[in-house]
């Protein structure tokens, strides 16, 4: 097992590499690869300055969804969920949209903190209304979802009230936009201490999977597992949209396919998740902003398009 989480972590890093190469000299403006290391060289600022605070920030969004949906699905055992299943996203999205509707003076990394602690009121709230006891997944979804649209009206809402000239930055951003603001350091320490974390954890979770009365029998104390799930998809959650709005597809479509190309076991799905997720995101953002260049259209388009017939296609080979 630790040979192939190996092998994997080196193809991994191998392809990730080569996405970030291609996405720190390709754009609007094609750079020559001596830029990236000539600082004399023209366009030496505009990939370190430009373009490579936007590939952090697209490996961080897409770890953090690819492990949400990862845990999410495990949890409430649904292979439709992904992170937004939860309400993180609206409360999330409300908080940074209302910011950006009344054009409040607040830096945009206090936005990002606003929109962050949006994200995680609404799952304490979900928890609040969901917790008896234990988690009760069935209740959690119902009221993921019922919340999910009470914030949904609440952004349409404020859409409507928007003036022309906001409305097209507010639906940019609802759409994905990875420029707003550079990656925090905090943010990359989050990812990488969930991720160790829950690898520490990766044989309950694999025992969690078959239901949480086999979890019982099997001695794994299910209901602090799911709390600690729960709260790690929050957190996750949170950071992702507010980074970088509500992007779809990433943690609904990376985790079935890392499952169609390594198995169920955690220990190989929670670090190749977390790459493959950095891998999408970076790599449907390069496109977002090369294919109508100069025209850069939101990023969460390619990952639906991207999206959408890698899972028809991953639907179609499980009976």
């Amino acid at each position: 097992m630790k040979s192939s989480l190996l092998a994997g972590c080196l193809i991994g890093g191998v392809v990730l590499s080569f996405v970030i190469l291609w996405s720190l000299l390709y754009g609007p403006v094609s750079t020559p690869l001596d830029a990236l290391s000539n600082s004399e060289h023209p366009l030496h600022d505009i990939i370190w300055q430009v373009r490579w605070p936007r590939v952090l920030n697209a490996i961080l969004v897409g770890g953090c969804l690819s492990l949400a949906g990862l845990l999410i699905q495990n949890m409430v055992k649904n292979p439709l969920a992904d992170p937004y299943l939860l309400g993180v996203s609206g409360g999330a999205a409300t908080v940074q949209l209302f910011f950006i509707l009344t054009a409040t003076s607040l830096s945009s990394n206090l936005q990002v903190l606003a929109g962050f602690a949006g994200g995680f009121g609404a799952a304490m709230l979900l928890l609040k209304l969901s917790y008896y006891g234990q988690i009760r997944t069935s209740k959690l979804t119902l009221n993921g979802v019922v919340l999910a649209f009470g914030f949904a009206a609440i952004i349409s809402m404020m859409l409507a009230l928007a003036p022309p000239d906001q409305m097209k930055s507010m639906m940019f951003w609802l759409m994905g936009d990875l420029s707003f603001v550079r990656t925090q350091w905090w943010h990359l320490v989050v990812l990488l201490i969930a991720t160790l974390l829950l690898f520490s954890k990766s044989q309950s979770l694999d025992i969690l999977a078959r239901g949480e009365l086999f979890a019982l029998k099997s001695g794994v104390n299910a209901v602090q597992l799911n709390l600690l799930v729960f709260t790690v998809t929050a957190l996750l959650t949170s950071i992702a949209v507010a980074q970088a709005g509500t992007i779809g597809f990433v943690g609904l479509v990376v985790p079935h396919l890392m499952r169609l190309l390594v198995g169920n076991r955690h220990s190989m799905l929670i670090p190749l998740s977390v790459m493959a997720g950095g891998i999408f995101l970076l790599a449907a953002d390069t496109l977002s902003r090369i294919v109508m260049s100069p025209i850069q259209l939101p990023v969460g388009i390619f990952t639906a398009l991207i999206g959408v017939p890698v899972f028809l296609w991953l639907n179609s080979k499980t009976p």
